[in-house]
């Protein structure tokens, strides 16, 4: 029996012990996870959604306005008490009630009215409202990008951030290390307590360095599962292989093409021209006149057509074709045609301004990450030149060649050169994100 409580003692702390594990393992979070959760909990993108659905319910509203206009009415009217109309005939000394008098009216009708022609105004007007949903897709998309770059370039940010801090926590141990051993040596008289002490202030100003560091990869980290839907309780940490995968590029020829065709805000710009333009043949073409049918069908009682009028419902319709032409337009309309052609003349030279300066932008991101490249293996190169200089700054100074501020300063290059490399890998998949994002195509 004692054999048996002991056993599951031993199973209870086992499973207590694989719990607090689970607890407090970290979740590794990838890109394409980054993104998909990133975009699924944006309210930024929720807005932007919201104003796409707002350009198509406009959409809906301008294909409404071109259906026929069909009402029906039906009312009852209370007539107040009067004689009726009384005619005097020739030879009769008494006049004769021509038809009694209905105080109670009743109707019933039903109207419908189409415009046939109206210059053409209503179809450029649902052309041009289509024209802007579109753009509020292009919107949409656009806004996307944006999301998904801001995700990533505080991913990486985190990166940098817990890089570095893995350099300075373990040139901190390195540092602890080279304390214990100048004690030890002081004590054996090879060493002074200013040695101590400089090794010491060492250790001192990379531990303010890390809590620096600490704190700004607390507020990152925040931030990051702040846009991801993430409680705060819940621990993140970044798949370093996705920093170190180096991505090929092209010629900057091709992301100038994708560009041209990729980019959303173009795209936008493109068609709002294109809906800017509708307007103007709207306005031009508002010197023809409107050309429309109606048709009404009625039933009252009594019915004021039929004479005389009898006290029960009667039906009759009524159809006709009216013309609507205000001839002052062919004046005064000049002036908006104006107006509407300076806004189309606006929108086409924003779309060749908005065209150079997306060209600009992708061949400066272009070169940004072919640098940002070169730059990572100069910082390669420069961290294994630290380390060496170090390794004989260390051994002249146990020759009494050099001194210990000689060996400090070697030291701190070398933890510099480290953290430059770190910043340099996550600066290259930001530069590579933003070269993606400015040809239109980081989705």
């Amino acid at each position: 029996m004692k054999k048996k409580f002991q056993f599951i003692a031993i199973l209870f702390s086992v499973c207590i012990s694989i719990f607090s594990t689970a607890q407090t393992r970290k979740e590794i979070l990838t890109i394409d996870q980054l993104i998909k959760i990133g975009l699924d909990s944006s309210k930024a993108l929720h807005l932007s959604d919201a104003k796409l659905q707002l350009a198509k319910a406009k959409y809906d509203q301008a294909l409404d306005a071109v259906l026929p206009s069909v009402k029906l009415n039906a009312g009852y009217t209370r007539l107040s008490e009067i004689d009726p109309p009384k005619f005097l005939f020739p030879g009769s000394s008494t006049p004769v009630a021509l038809f009694p008098v209905y105080v109670n009216n009743y109707s019933v009708s039903l109207s419908a009215s189409e415009t046939i022609f109206s210059g053409f105004r209503l179809k450029y007007a649902k052309e041009s409202t289509n024209l802007l949903q579109q753009a509020a897709k292009f919107d949409f998309n656009k806004d996307k990008e944006e999301i998904i770059f801001n995700l990533i370039n505080v991913y990486f940010n985190i990166y940098k951030l817990t890089a570095s801090e893995k350099v300075v926590e373990e040139n901190i141990k390195q540092i602890n290390e080279r304390v214990r051993v100048t004690q030890r040596a002081m004590d054996n008289g090879l060493a002074t307590q200013n040695d101590v002490l400089r090794w010491q202030l060492q250790s001192s100003n990379l531990e303010l360095t890390q809590l620096d560091i600490q704190n700004n990869l607390q507020v990152a980290n925040y931030n990051l599962k702040l846009l991801l839907g993430y409680d705060d309780s819940r621990q993140l940490e970044i798949d370093t292989n996705e920093v170190n995968t180096i991505r090929n590029t092209t010629d900057i020829q091709s992301y100038l093409d994708l560009a041209a065709k990729n980019r959303n805000d173009l795209n936008a710009a493109i068609i709002r021209s294109n809906a800017s333009y509708n307007n103007y043949k709207i306005a031009k073409n508002s010197y023809l006149p409107r050309i429309s049918i109606q048709g009404e069908a009625l039933d009252a009682r009594p019915n004021q057509r039929f004479i005389p009028p009898v006290d029960k419902f009667n039906s009759t319709w009524a159809a006709g074709i009216s013309l609507n032409w205000d001839l002052m337009n062919l004046y005064s309309n000049r002036h908006n045609v104006d107006e509407f052609q300076s806004y189309y003349d606006q929108s086409k030279i924003g779309v060749s301004i908005m065209s150079d300066a997306i060209k600009i932008e992708v061949n400066q991101n272009f070169l940004a990450y072919n640098q940002s490249l070169k730059k990572v293996e100069v910082m390669v190169k420069s961290v294994q030149q630290a380390q060496e200089n170090f390794r004989l700054t260390d051994s002249r100074y146990k020759n009494n060649l050099v001194i210990l501020s000689e060996l400090l300063e070697a030291n701190n290059i070398i933890v510099q050169s480290q953290i430059n490399l770190e910043i340099a890998k996550a600066d290259v998949q930001i530069a590579y994100y933003r070269l993606l994002k400015s040809s239109g195509n980081i989705n």
